[in-house]
């Protein structure tokens, strides 16, 4: 009785994901199109956190932890310079790069509540942002902004396809 309890829970662990992967093993992408159907806004939130990547993450201690982003640094309280990790396809073939960020950040800075948890999350007026080369972006802020990695946390990464078909927030849909 004992094995077959024990042989029970190891198939079910199996089935359920638990194996051979381990923790930040990168895994099969899955393949297809995405349809937005039930276009309410309080759906946006649950969408673009589950679908999209974003250039900085936290981690489970609330640390600042690459997505995207490789790398970034302050080159004066105004300044930010930020790597952009090399090789990554959005899942209809388009590259990831320095042209498709710009664009993200500029759609989101064009909504007045372009964050479901509210407009402080919205960039300042006057940010400039420059490409350095195609994956080297430099965040030029009209005024010191302590607040911008955090930020950049919440800003979601989407191809041209879906800014095209769906546009930006909410709002779009």
């Amino acid at each position: 009785m004992q094995k077959l309890s024990v042989g029970s829970l190891v198939v079910m662990l199996v089935a359920l994901g638990w194996g051979t992967s381990g923790m930040g093993q990168e895994l099969p992408v899955p393949r297809g199109e995405l349809r937005v159907v039930d276009k309410d806004t309080a759906n946006y939130g649950s969408l673009v956190y589950n679908i999209f990547e974003h250039l900085i993450d936290l981690d489970k201690d609330g640390k600042l932890v690459p997505g995207l982003a490789t790398s970034w640094r302050w080159l004066d309280d105004r300044t930010l310079e930020v790597h952009l990790r090399q090789g990554v396809k959005f899942h209809s073939g388009e590259a990831f790069d320095a042209e498709i960020v710009k664009l993200n950040v500029e759609e989101t800075m064009q909504l007045r509540d372009a964050f479901i948890l509210g407009e402080f999350l919205n960039f300042k007026p006057g940010l400039r942002i420059d490409i350095l080369d195609p994956y080297t972006l430099r965040f030029v802020f009209a005024e010191p902004d302590g607040t911008a990695l955090a930020r950049l946390t919440y800003v979601h990464m989407a191809s041209r396809q879906f800014l095209r078909e769906f546009g930006w927030g909410g709002k779009q849909w």
